[in-house]
């Protein structure tokens, strides 16, 4: 990792709330000369504020008006401060900061329609399965098992893929992801993904955790393989 990568790592903690006052001055500092690091703590912290006010909206029975509450933010932010406080993992210290900012990117970009007033309930939803993915990758009970750019982590049954710098794939072509079974003999196909821009994605897998023994990645043709096609970029044993 470069120092301006952990910089915008330092940057995503900032937007998070989570950095000491002297880590947050330095940071501020460094933006003030750095237009990248600045846009994108822009970027996060609207999100942030964007979490606050949707994630947990609330329709009034008599009238049908939404009501913003600033309860899943509380939530998020008390699970953020915790992992921020533990020592980090040797193989990945910048894993809790990278997928809480992996999240508020996609929901900054887009990924996660907003509008309190059109499709409530399903953003509704949508959004809380990323509180419940954030507190995830933060607990202490999950497990993380890092290979080149990224990790698998799992928590009790739930599985995931967290990436960062991974280049995009060609063109007409996706990352897939692949899981074994215990006492399986070939992989089975799962979910299809791509990074941002800036390389990083949280990919959560539909599958049991619990009876996982090893995830892979690799490079496919747009709509995913039935078998592996290429060779994987990555192969992860999650034995427990």
């Amino acid at each position: 990792m470069t120092p301006h990568d952990e910089m915008l790592d330092n940057v995503a903690a900032y937007a998070l709330g989570v950095l000491r006052s002297g880590e947050a001055a330095i940071v501020v500092e460094h933006m003030r000369a750095c237009e990248l690091c600045d846009a994108e703590y822009r970027r996060l912290r609207s999100a942030v504020t964007a979490v606050a006010y949707s994630a947990e909206a609330c329709a009034n029975a008599a009238t049908g008006a939404t009501a913003a509450s600033p309860l899943l933010k509380a939530r998020l932010m008390k699970q953020i401060r915790s992992a921020a406080a533990r020592p980090p993992r040797p193989a990945a210290p910048w894993a809790w900061t990278a997928a809480a900012a992996c999240l508020l990117a996609a929901i900054a970009a887009g990924a996660i329609d907003l509008s309190l007033n059109a499709r409530v309930g399903e953003d509704r939803a949508r959004i809380a399965q990323q509180g419940v993915t954030i507190a995830d990758l933060t607990a202490s009970s999950s497990r993380h098992f890092a290979f080149r750019n990224g990790e698998i982590i799992t928590n009790g049954p739930r599985l995931y893929i967290a990436v960062r710098s991974l280049p995009a794939p060609p063109a007409g072509r996706v990352y897939q992801a692949w899981t074994l079974a215990r006492g399986a003999r070939s992989v089975a196909p799962s979910v299809t993904f791509k990074p941002d821009n800036g390389g990083a994605a949280v990919v959560p897998l539909p599958v049991d955790a619990r009876s996982i023994a090893a995830v892979a990645v690799s490079v496919e043709p747009d709509g995913g393989s039935r078998q592996p096609t290429t060779k994987p970029i990555a192969l992860v044993k999650i034995g427990q």
